[in-house]
């Protein structure tokens, strides 16, 4: 039914759509192959994977780190500041923001997804644009770790990992905004006039392609760690059950959850029922950690809404 859906809309509408720019792209996989150069892995995210291996690094070597981006310092210190996370004290410095509220860990990792996603500049407004994003990215970081701590012991993402999946498992978005943008904007009008159908369906069908293959091809052009690129290219396969595969399933299974809410590009998404009990999960444990987020709902969309000021 899906199929048929689309491909009625291709075929009777799109024509009459050309005149307001929703035009059909160019093979994407040839687009990609005409490609020189993707933009370069930033400096600060370097440096942080250097840190990262540094078994004497402490907070003050990571603000140093962080400081030397201006932009980076700002994110970061108004990431502390928000309601999210209650401080009602005034965050000034980078060293504060890590040793008063937020922990070495949790900055370590949110500099680390910040400073990869900075040179990425992708459309604010829609379904794929940056305020869902990052919408979706806060919700995923903790939701992911909500869900991870009901769940066995012996199976338990890392927390470091848990926190990197959620917010960069959907970077082929905001690549695809940035070096794609004619493609984005078409993507962009099939979400629009098909909203009942499954954005990653419908680029795939677009496009031959989809924003999780995307998303691993610039991991893999930046040597991001395999856990990141294995999240980023999977996450829409629950079937998937190579290295990562539980760090997989529940990144999959947080953004069914999610789409409910109307959060994230999983709204029309298929979740097989299977899924929580191979997680380890209570179905009705996680819809009621679920019901939750509404409570901070609020707060999540205007630190996205910062974030993409």
């Amino acid at each position: 039914m899906m199929e048929s859906n689309l491909i009625n809309w291709t075929l009777d509408n799109v024509g009459s759509r050309q005149r307001n720019g929703l035009t059909p792209p160019r093979d994407m996989r040839e687009t990609i192959a005409q490609i020189k150069a993707l933009p370069p892995l930033p400096g600060s995210a370097l440096r942080i994977l250097n840190l990262i291996a540094d078994p004497s690094a402490d907070a003050r070597k990571l603000a140093d780190i962080i400081e030397l981006d201006p932009l980076l310092t700002a994110q970061i210190t108004r990431w502390a500041s928000s309601a999210l996370y209650g401080y009602r004290g005034q965050i000034t410095t980078v060293h504060d923001a890590i040793t008063r509220v937020l922990g070495f860990d949790f900055v370590l990792d949110l500099a680390l997804g910040l400073a990869v996603l900075a040179p990425l500049k992708s459309p604010k407004e829609g379904q794929i644009g940056t305020r869902m994003f990052w919408t979706h990215a806060l919700a995923s970081t903790r939701l992911m770790a909500q869900l991870a701590a009901v769940m066995p012991a012996a199976t338990r993402p890392e927390p470091q990992a848990l926190f990197l999946s959620g917010l960069m498992h959907n970077i082929g978005f905001p690549l695809l905004g940035h070096r794609f943008p004619d493609e984005f904007s078409y993507l962009s009008g099939l979400i629009t006039a098909n909203p009942s159908l499954a954005i990653f369906n419908l680029e795939t069908f677009a496009f031959g392609l989809n924003h999780a293959e995307i998303g691993a091809w610039l991991m893999n052009v930046w040597s991001m760690p395999r856990m990141i690129t294995d999240i980023v290219y999977h996450h829409h396969n629950p079937f998937y059950r190579g290295e990562n595969h539980q760090l997989n399933l529940l990144t999959f299974y947080s953004d069914c959850l999610l789409g409910r809410l109307g959060i994230g590009d999983a709204s029309n998404q298929v979740c097989p029922e299977e899924v929580p009990d191979l997680l380890g999960l209570d179905e009705a444990v996680c819809l009621e950690i679920l019901d939750s987020q509404n409570d901070d709902l609020a707060k999540i969309l205007a630190t996205a809404e910062q974030l993409t000021d």
